[in-house]
Parts: structure tokens; C-alpha cells; sequence
């Protein structure tokens, strides 16, 4: 199915797939190939979405891909952005709540859930950026000018396969 391939390319798991001696039906765990722990969480993000639930929780989605791309130098934020958007496109009509630590994708949200203490303000990154001085803080400590950089161009040119996922059929 042409399908499993579209979610598979979205986690960045479609070329390792490939790869494989039976491809997409390749038996993996116990019984099978063993896969990484970075190859693991991406087949379960792709097994996630390719349900179509109306409500998605994702949990620290870099982790994923941090995971997966520690050893490339360079290559970690361009996949985290490529994996995130893909994700953005494929669940545009859910509910998507994304729970991070990390506040570089923040400008990308709909909404915001600032959650400090006992008390939470959900409100646009904006919004908070203006009114709330301890995110603002640390949105700006957490995105350094290169960062900004790799999130505003359209054209990536990274090592080694990052640009291979910029489009999604």
C-alpha cells in the first residue's frame, strides 16, 4: 500500500524500510528484525498516525528524533522540523497536543498551554511572548540565532538525507 509508505516517510523511517529484506513486511520484535529505540518510537509515530483518531497526544516528539539522529552532526533540528511539519500536515484536522519541554516549535501552534506551578494560561506564543516574561525568557534562551535561521528558510542544504523528507505526497 502506497499509504504505508506516506507514513512512513513522514517519521523519516521510509528509506531504512527500504532496506530491509521484505520491506514494509518485514516481521519486527521477538519474532523478527530488531529495531533501535530511534526506529522503534518512529514506527510507533507512524502507526499513530495513520490511525486518523481525532485527537493525537504526542510526548516529547524530538526525543524521537534526537534519538534517531545523534550521531549526524547538524542534522537533528532540520529532522525535528521535517518530522514536525509532517506531522503538522498529516494531522491537520485533529487535535494535536503536543507535550515538550522545548519551545522552538512553539510559534507554529494555534494555542499554547503554559503550565507554571499550579497554574496554567493558554494563550498564542505572541500573546505570551508579550505578557509572560518567564516564557518569553526561556523561549529566548531555548532558540539561538541559528536555530531561527533553520526554521525560517525555505531551502535546507544539510548533510546526508535531510532534505530527502521535505516533500510528503
Amino acid at each position: 500500500d502506497d499509504n504505508v509508505w506516506t507514513w512512513l516517510r513522514a517519521v523519516c523511517f521510509d528509506e531504512e524500510v527500504r532496506e530491509m529484506e521484505e520491506k514494509e513486511k518485514t516481521v519486527v520484535g521477538n519474532s523478527g528484525v530488531r529495531l533501535s529505540g530511534g526506529q522503534a518510537a518512529r514506527l510507533a509515530l507512524a502507526r499513530t498516525l495513520c490511525h486518523g483518531k481525532p485527537v493525537l497526544v504526542l510526548d516529547q516528539l524530538e526525543e524521537i528524533v534526537q534519538h534517531t539522529f545523534k550521531n549526524i552532526e547538524g542534522i537533528t533540528s532540520v529532522a525535528e522540523k521535517q518530522v514536525f511539519e509532517h506531522v503538522k500536515e498529516l494531522s491537520k484536522d485533529r487535535i494535536v497536543f503536543l507535550i515538550s519541554h522545548r519551545l522552538y516549535l512553539f510559534p507554529e501552534f494555534d494555542q499554547v498551554i503554559w503550565m507554571d506551578q499550579k497554574m496554567g494560561t493558554c494563550s498564542s506564543h505572541e500573546r505570551l511572548m508579550a505578557e509572560n516574561p518567564q516564557y518569553a525568557e526561556l523561549y529566548r534562551a531555548q532558540v539561538s540565532e541559528k536555530d531561527e535561521n533553520i526554521l525560517s528558510s525555505e531551502k535546507k542544504d544539510h548533510p546526508d538525507g535531510a532534505q530527502k523528507y521535505e516533500d510528503i505526497e
